[in-house]
């Protein structure tokens, strides 16, 4: 409950502070929003479902990077590497070992949560309090190694491991069906998300970091141990991509781009919702994949209504995430729920 009554005050907060032009625009959206759902209701719901999946698998691997960057103050640029190997594990456990669904999905996750405490063990460990560009070069450069290394063993064409019997039905909506993969994967990543922001917010753990990030000698003074905490935290992180990867996986496959694809996404994510801000990275992440499907189906039916068809333009899908964050940040620079002054 308490978390919820956070995300009304800071939703508030960000009407609030909306100015006129912004409002009106939010406006303006909701009208061809609902002009686009009369339209093709079917097609509406069936893009709108897969932008909440979508969204979900976003606010997974933008929640980790959100924790390392926003807590520990690393700019983590494996962190889409991690992502990439929650779904080559989540295959090798399916498909070369005949390990169940069920016990590949909590395998794979641990899996790349231990990757990623050798990774903050060996490396970055040794770049707290350092200029993060000095984190982002090196993380960069492990980002390769982890591409290479999943090229020599799984080859550069993308895996995908069979779906379970029981999720390749689908549910019947009345206009339209959906996939009950689907809706396990955002029943999945709400618990998740939901325990993740629970865990940083509302328990010792969580408020001991945040505490040794804003002093850490001072933390340590009343004994905490703050390294091991800070290497629990970045297990947490990298084990959210690594479930996200393993979520994506059996759907859509994965191949070595995928770490550089998603990473940047990611960063998009935690850009519009505001560095620092585990919320904004929720609430970025499901706008983003909403924006990145259903944008492309309201130009399709303005382009009806006007009967101008160059409005619906092809292959715009893939700039949106970059356009929705430009729109924020001209009129957010700091981004929608980010801490004032951290990027003005």
């Amino acid at each position: 409950m308490s978390a919820i009554l956070d995300a009304r005050t800071q939703a508030q907060r960000l009407l609030s502070e909306s100015s006129p032009a912004a409002k009106l625009g939010g406006l303006a959206g909701v009208l061809l929003l609902g002009n686009a759902a009369v339209q093709e209701p079917g097609l509406f719901i069936d893009q709108a479902i897969g932008g909440l999946v979508y969204g979900m698998i976003l606010v997974m691997i933008s929640l980790g990077l959100a924790l390392v960057l926003g807590l520990m103050g690393v700019v983590n640029f494996a962190h889409g590497a991690l992502f990439m190997l929650g779904g080559y594990f989540t295959y090798a456990a399916m498909a070369s070992y005949g390990i169940p669904f069920w016990a590949a999905l909590l395998i794979a996750p641990v899996g790349v949560g231990v990757v990623g405490i050798v990774i903050e063990v060996v490396v970055l460990r040794r770049l707290y309090g350092k200029e993060p560009i000095i984190g982002l070069l090196a993380t960069f450069g492990l980002t390769l190694m982890i591409e290479e290394a999943a090229r020599f063993v799984w080859g550069a064409s993308a895996v995908q491991p069979a779906k379970p019997a029981f999720l390749t039905g689908g549910t019947d909506l009345g206009v339209t069906q959906v996939g009950t993969y689907r809706l396990f994967t955002v029943a999945v990543a709400t618990v998740s998300v939901a325990g993740v922001y629970y865990l940083i917010t509302r328990t010792d753990f969580g408020l001991s970091v945040r505490a040794g990030v804003q002093d850490g000698e001072m933390t340590e003074f009343v004994g905490v141990n703050l390294p091991l905490r800070f290497t629990a935290m970045f297990f947490l992180g990298s084990a959210i991509a690594g479930l996200g990867g393993a979520l994506r996986v059996v759907e859509f496959g994965i191949d070595p781009g995928a770490a550089e694809e998603f990473v940047l996404l990611a960063f998009v994510v935690v850009v519009i919702g505001g560095v620092g801000s585990i919320f904004g990275s929720v609430v970025a992440g499901l706008l983003v994949g909403w924006a990145q499907f259903l944008i492309p189906v309201v130009l399709s039916a303005l382009a009806v209504i006007t009967g101008v068809s160059a409005i619906n333009v092809q292959g715009i899908s893939d700039l949106i995430p970059f356009l929705v964050m430009i729109a924020v940040l001209l009129i957010r620079p700091r981004g929608l729920f980010g801490e004032e002054g951290l990027l003005e």
